[in-house]
């Protein structure tokens, strides 16, 4: 890993009993990032900004890996396919949603509810209703 040698060790003791709870092992990169490693009963894998605010976090907890990321920009590339494949999906824009395709399909087993606080526009070359 390229970046900066010098790395802390800390550890935070546990105040019920003296044993130690959890190991941090801070590393700087050459951009000045910081790479965070808590060690502890879910340990945790973190990428922060110089200014230290946090652009990666990754939990390892006994229901799987948590992975939260906060960026200015976020892309997805795949020469192939990209799936999403959850119990729940949330897609938020707190300006705009665009989805475009060459066929674009929605499928559901229930129903489809679509609201809209403005006007709703349809167009295509035939719409088919039932």
């Amino acid at each position: 890993m390229s970046g900066s040698s010098k790395h802390t060790l800390t550890t935070k003791p546990n105040e019920e009993t003296s044993e130690t709870e959890e190991a941090t092992d801070e590393r700087v990169l050459s951009d000045g990032r910081k790479l965070v490693i808590t060690e502890g009963s879910e340990p945790i894998v973190e990428i922060r900004a110089a200014s230290g605010l946090l652009e990666l976090r990754i939990q390892l907890t006994e229901a799987g890996p948590v992975i939260q990321m906060e960026a200015v920009r976020m892309q997805l590339k795949a020469t192939e396919s990209v799936e999403i494949e959850s119990a729940r999906v949330a897609i938020k824009g707190t300006k705009a949603v665009a989805i475009e395709g060459g066929q674009v399909d929605l499928e559901a087993k229930e129903d489809v509810d679509t609201g809209a606080s403005g006007e709703v526009r349809v167009r295509g070359k035939t719409i088919w209703l039932n």
